[in-house]
């Protein structure tokens, strides 16, 4: 039952600086990563894994302190956007290379049970050229299992993989975790992924951490718009668009209500009452179905505003041009930029 501790870990990458970043890891924890392209998840990512060195902070396992240690000597797999497989070798002899490049003689046979684990014995003697994404993914991280880490760094798993695929990798994701009660710090751009399997979040912007806490404290007080966006907040708008609303106006409700960098809400349910009230008024510029119910894109003075319908035996889309009356609930309003980033230390 492996714990990491990171503690002001600190990198710099050309003019790029991360850092400092505090994290704990315990058994079986997911940490995901987030951050607009460019942010240093990356970076953070090769500095833990020991491609990138560190300037300053302190890397440990159990107490011990890898922080110069060579990524061979760190107990740790890496899984990199590229996955990094062989070519020239087949399914079976990628997966086994870790261990023979420590000697070890039953290396083949490591290899063809980790094969059998996550679904892929059929692949053997296949080479990676002829998978596909999703079958990709999983050798490579059947590849960094057999160098038998104690904590998996994976960035990007569900990258370019379709439906199908994805549903795959998540059940091989969730056996590791609560068969191998592995450690996992996982860089990824899909909510879906992030809120099925992290424990917590930790937001990196321009290589400054943002914010560190749990999924339901980011939801309730996401840190910037690209955090925002990221847990689904469809309105999200900044003070120079909501300068432009008149008094009175939506624009001008909103901006009196706004953080430095905004402001972001969940879509508000249109009104279908036979004589429609509500504190608002919108010309439907799109409106499409959705499993949950209609979604609708209305114009509100200078704002284009995103509004939900009620289930669809409920609420019949309304047509192009339509106005339709919604409330906004003050309670649902999430101020941008004007608030602590939450615990950057995570638990101990």
């Amino acid at each position: 039952m492996t714990r990491w501790s990171v503690e002001r870990l600190t990198s710099r990458l050309e003019r790029f600086e991360l850092g400092p970043v505090d994290l704990a890891l315990g058994p079986g924890e997911v940490v995901a990563v987030l951050g607009a392209s460019g942010a240093g998840k990356t970076t953070l990512l090769r500095t833990l894994g020991g491609f990138v060195p560190a300037t300053s902070g302190r890397i440990a396992r159990e107490g011990v302190d890898l922080t110069r240690s060579p990524p061979e000597r760190r107990g740790l797999g890496y899984v990199p956007q590229g996955l990094g497989l062989f070519r020239h070798r087949t399914v079976e002899r990628n997966v086994s290379y870790p261990l023979e490049v420590r000697g070890r003689t039953d290396a083949l046979r490591e290899s063809r049970a980790l094969l059998e684990r996550f679904g892929l014995s059929s692949l053997a003697r296949r080479y990676p050229a002829s998978l596909s994404g999703g079958e990709l993914e999983r050798v490579a991280l059947a590849r960094a299992l057999a160098a038998e880490p104690e904590l998996v760094l994976w960035d990007e798993p569900w990258q370019a993989l379709d439906v199908e695929a994805r549903h795959e990798l998540s059940v091989v994701f969730e056996e590791l975790r609560a068969a191998a009660r592995m450690p996992v710090v996982v860089v990824t751009h899909d909510p879906g992924l992030a809120f099925s399997v992290a424990d917590r979040f930790l937001v990196l912007r321009a290589g400054k951490v943002t914010f560190q806490g749990a999924p339901g404290t980011l939801l309730e007080r996401p840190t910037d718009p690209f955090t925002a966006r990221f847990v689904g907040y469809e309105n999200l708008f900044d003070r120079a668009e909501l300068g432009e609303g008149v008094p009175g106006s939506l624009g001008a409700w909103l901006l009196a209500r706004s953080g430095p960098a905004g402001i972001a809400f969940p879509r508000p349910l249109v009104r279908t009452d036979r004589e429609p009230q509500g504190a608002w008024e919108g010309v439907v510029r799109s409106a499409r179905p959705t499993p949950e119910g209609g979604a609708v894109a209305a114009t509100v003075g200078s704002l284009s505003v995103a509004l939900r319908l009620g289930p669809p035996s409920e609420a019949p889309l309304p047509a192009l041009g339509d106005r339709v009356r919604f409330e906004v609930d003050e309670r649902t309003l999430r101020p941008l930029g004007a608030h602590d980033s939450g615990d950057r230390s995570g638990p101990a």
